[in-house]
C-alpha cells in the first residue's frame, strides 16, 4: 500500500472515531441554546433586564482580567496609522430626461408639407 492509502485510511477511522461525538456535541449545545432563548423570551421585562445586566457584568470581568491589554498608541504612531483626509465628493445633478411623448424625432421629421407622402 501507498502512504496515501494509509493517510485516506487513517483520516476516514480518525473521522469514524471524532465525527459523532463532535456532531451530537454541537447539536446538544444548538438544543440547549435554542430552549434557553425560548425561556428567556418569556420572562417578564425585569427578569430579561437582570439576565442582560448578569451577562454583560461577566462579559466585563472575562474583557478585564486578559492577560495582555492593547497598548496605547502615542501621538506620532496615531498619525502614523491615520488615514489622510479626502475630499469629499459633491452629488452630481443628473439632468432629467424629458417624457417619450414630448421628445422630437429628428429622423423621421412629421410635417404637414411632407413632399414623400403619396
Amino acid at each position: 500500500m501507498k502512504i496515501r492509502h494509509l493517510l485516506i485510511a487513517l483520516l476516514a477511522l480518525l473521522t469514524i472515531a471524532f465525527m459523532p461525538p463532535l456532531v451530537s456535541f454541537i447539536g446538544g449545545l444548538t438544543l440547549v441554546l435554542g430552549a434557553g432563548a425560548l425561556i428567556f423570551r418569556d420572562l417578564p421585562l425585569t427578569c430579561q433586564e437582570a439576565v442582560e445586566r448578569h451577562i454583560l457584568g461577566w462579559l466585563r470581568r472575562v474583557r478585564t482580567s486578559s492577560p495582555a491589554p492593547e497598548p496605547e498608541l502615542t501621538a506620532t504612531a496615531r498619525s502614523q496609522w491615520s488615514l489622510p483626509e479626502m475630499p469629499v465628493e459633491r452629488a452630481r445633478r443628473i439632468r432629467a430626461k424629458p417624457p417619450v411623448a414630448g421628445r422630437i424625432d429628428l429622423a423621421h421629421p412629421s410635417s404637414p408639407d411632407n413632399d414623400d407622402a403619396p
